[in-house]
């Protein structure tokens, strides 16, 4: 649990309704504890039930109205059977998606598409189907979760492709939808999760103290980042890219795999 105070204000959300993409588990779920925090009536929506239960039971407990649902993000007929259940939604987090790390030049054709598909495609999905709701009822905000992007990601650039359609596209879509609707992205550096943990190998996540801020994020650092943007704080904010990574945009190691993997001429730095 964390020990970070919380920042915001009890009510900063209150009479909002948030649905949160993949808020069962590591950053949707921090995210959903912290819109909860913030006043927000919750749907959390994923894949799985129990995991969905679990969580919701959890955010319950402290006190927060929450529903579930479930969706399959890929599924544009399910996202849109989504939004029609929940057409009151006032703020959508697309927080689902996901990668795996490997060398480009050993991408699959099936690989590359699940992961633009999920990343890209899901995304989209759920932008156009609550985003058009939202127009016509004159208001609504949408927080993308993405990546760092723009120094290159070796070993992963089926998501580094992907993650940054999704930040073109909310830049575009967010000149198009002004003022009725702001849309955002929140780009993650290295977050220590259990899924960031078990997806990279230790020897990228021991370099990431090689950035400005020298430690790994963490999820709560992300869900704060996600109210401010989600609140009337930012009432002024749209088409923004808000990094949350310790300055990896700027400066520091940034790749999936262990150097030796993709740069042989480098084995010293494995």
């Amino acid at each position: 649990m964390s020990t970070t105070p919380f920042p915001f204000a009890s009510d900063l959300l209150a009479g909002s309704t948030v649905l949160i993409t993949g808020g069962g588990t590591g950053l949707g779920l921090a995210c959903a504890t912290a819109l909860g925090q913030a006043g927000a009536d919750l749907v959390l929506a994923a894949r799985r039930q129990d995991v969905l239960d679990q969580a919701a039971d959890g955010l319950r407990a402290a006190g927060t109205e929450v529903k579930t649902d479930l969706v399959d993000i890929r599924d544009v007929d399910a996202v849109q059977a989504l939004a029609e259940r929940h057409a009151d939604v006032d703020i959508l987090v697309n927080n689902a998606g996901g990668q795996f790390p490997q060398r480009a030049r050993d991408f699959s054709p099936n690989g590359w598409r699940s992961v633009v598909d999920l990343n890209l495609n899901g995304t989209w999905a759920m932008t156009q189907a609550f985003g058009d709701r939202m127009l016509d009822r004159g208001h609504g905000v949408i927080c993308q979760i993405v990546m760092v992007a723009g120094r290159g990601f070796p070993g992963l650039a089926h998501s580094a492709a992907a993650r940054a359609g999704v930040m073109e596209m909310t830049r575009t879509v967010a000149f198009e939808w002004g003022p009725s609707v702001r849309l955002n992205c929140v780009a993650p550096g290295p977050i220590s999760t259990q899924g960031f943990d078990d997806t990279y190998d230790p020897a990228v996540t021991a370099k990431m103290s090689g950035i400005p801020l020298s430690r790994m994020g963490t999820a709560v650092d992300v869900s704060h980042a996600v109210v401010f943007l989600c609140s009337p704080a930012s009432a002024f904010v749209t088409g923004e890219v808000l990094y949350v990574d310790g300055g990896q945009h700027v400066q520091g190691p940034i790749s999936a795999l262990p150097r030796a993997e993709y740069r042989e001429r480098y084995p010293d730095e494995a």
